[in-house]
C-alpha cells in the first residue's frame, strides 16, 4: 500500500514538471525533428554551431529586451543601438584612437542612450513604444551621418580573434552570450535590482507604497538594456567587420518576440531570461531550417512571421489555460 501511495505522489510531480516546461521547448523539438526528415544532414553538429554563432547577438540583445519586457515595456531602439555601435566603433578607429578603445566607448554611448530612454519613459511618462521609437530614429540617423549612408570598414585581427577562437569546441562569442545570461540571471534572480524589475510589471503602485522609488529602477533598467545592446554590438561587429547602419534592423522586434515566446509577460511581470533562449533558437532554427531545406528568401520572412505568431498565439493560449485551472 506505501508503495502505491508513494508511486501516486510522483506521478503528478512528473506532470507538473512537463507543464512547467515552456511550449516553445516542444516546438523546437517538432522543428528540429521536421527539418532533420526534410534534410538529413540538418543534425550534423556543425549545423548546431553555425545556428548558436548566428543566434549569439540576437540571443545577447533579446537579454536585454526581456528585461524591458518584464517593466510592460518595449525598446524600439535595441536594434538601432546595435548597428549604431558597428559604425560609431569603426567611424573611431578610423580617426585613430584603438580599436578596443573604440569598443568601449561605444558600448558607454548605448549605457547613455538607455538611460536617456529611461528619464523619458519615466519622468515624461510617455509610452515606452512611442519613446523608443523617437530614440530609434535618432539614432538610426546619427549612424547614417557617421556613415555618410554606406557601411565603412576598418580592418583588425580582433574580429577573427572573436570570431573565431574556439575553447572546449564552442566559439568565444558563443561563451560571451553564456556570461552575459549568467549576469542577467544573477541580477533577475539574486539580487534587489532584480526583484525590483519583476515589481515594476507586476505591482508598481507596491513599490511606491514600499517606500521604493520606482523611476529609479525603471531607468536604471533601460541603462542596463543599453549596456546589454552594446556588447551585441560589439560581436554583431566582429562577425560583420563592417560599420553597417542596417545590420540590426528588425532585432528589437525578434527579441520581444523571443521574450514572449519564452514566457515572458508584459502584463504581470513574470518571467526571465532563461525562457528567452528557448526564444530566440527558435527563431534562428526556423531562419537555419528554412536555408538547409532550400526556400528561398522571398517565402522566408512570411513563413517565419507566421510560425513564430502561431507559437506566440499557442503558448498564450495554454498558459490562459494552465491559469484557470
Amino acid at each position: 500500500m506505501q508503495k502505491t501511495s508513494a508511486a501516486a505522489v510522483q506521478k503528478p510531480g512528473v506532470l507538473q514538471r512537463l507543464k512547467a516546461i515552456p511550449p516553445v521547448v516542444y516546438m523546437l523539438v517538432v522543428l528540429i525533428v521536421a527539418f532533420s526528415i526534410l534534410e538529413p544532414n540538418y543534425l550534423a553538429f556543425s549545423n548546431f554551431r553555425n545556428v548558436l554563432i548566428q543566434a549569439t547577438p540576437l540571443m545577447i540583445l533579446a537579454f536585454g529586451q526581456t528585461l524591458i519586457v518584464l517593466t510592460q515595456g518595449t525598446d524600439l531602439s535595441l536594434g538601432a543601438q546595435v548597428s549604431f555601435v558597428t559604425v560609431f566603433t569603426v567611424y573611431l578607429a578610423q580617426r585613430g584612437i584603438i580599436l578596443e578603445v573604440a569598443m568601449l566607448i561605444s558600448v558607454l554611448c548605448t549605457v547613455v542612450i538607455g538611460t536617456v530612454n529611461g528619464l523619458v519613459v519615466a519622468k515624461g511618462n510617455l509610452p515606452p513604444f512611442i519613446a523608443t521609437y523617437g530614440m530609434q530614429n535618432i539614432v538610426n540617423s546619427i549612424s547614417l551621418l557617421l556613415a555618410q549612408g554606406s557601411s565603412i570598414s576598418y580592418p583588425s585581427f580582433t574580429y577573427r580573434l572573436v570570431t573565431e577562437t574556439t575553447i572546449l569546441m564552442i566559439p568565444l562569442m558563443v561563451w560571451v552570450a553564456a556570461i552575459m545570461f549568467v549576469i542577467v540571471w544573477i541580477v533577475l534572480r539574486k539580487t534587489k535590482f532584480g526583484t525590483n524589475i519583476h515589481g515594476l510589471g507586476g505591482n508598481k503602485e507596491a513599490l511606491t507604497l514600499a517606500g521604493i522609488n520606482p523611476d529609479r529602477y525603471l531607468i536604471q533598467t533601460y541603462a542596463f538594456a543599453g549596456l546589454i545592446a552594446g556588447v551585441a554590438g560589439i560581436i554583431t561587429l566582429c562577425r560583420v567587420e563592417s560599420g553597417q547602419t542596417t545590420v540590426a534592423n528588425g532585432w528589437e522586434f525578434q527579441a520581444v518576440a523571443a521574450a514572449l515566446l519564452g514566457g515572458s509577460s508584459m502584463r504581470e511581470g513574470k518571467g526571465g531570461v532563461t525562457g528567452t533562449i528557448f526564444g530566440v533558437l527558435l527563431i534562428q532554427i526556423i531562419k537555419n531550417g528554412l536555408n538547409v531545406v532550400g526556400v528561398t528568401s522571398i517565402y522566408q520572412n512570411a513563413i517565419i512571421g507566421s510560425i513564430v505568431l502561431a507559437a506566440i498565439i499557442i503558448d498564450a493560449v495554454i498558459r490562459f489555460r494552465a491559469e484557470k485551472e
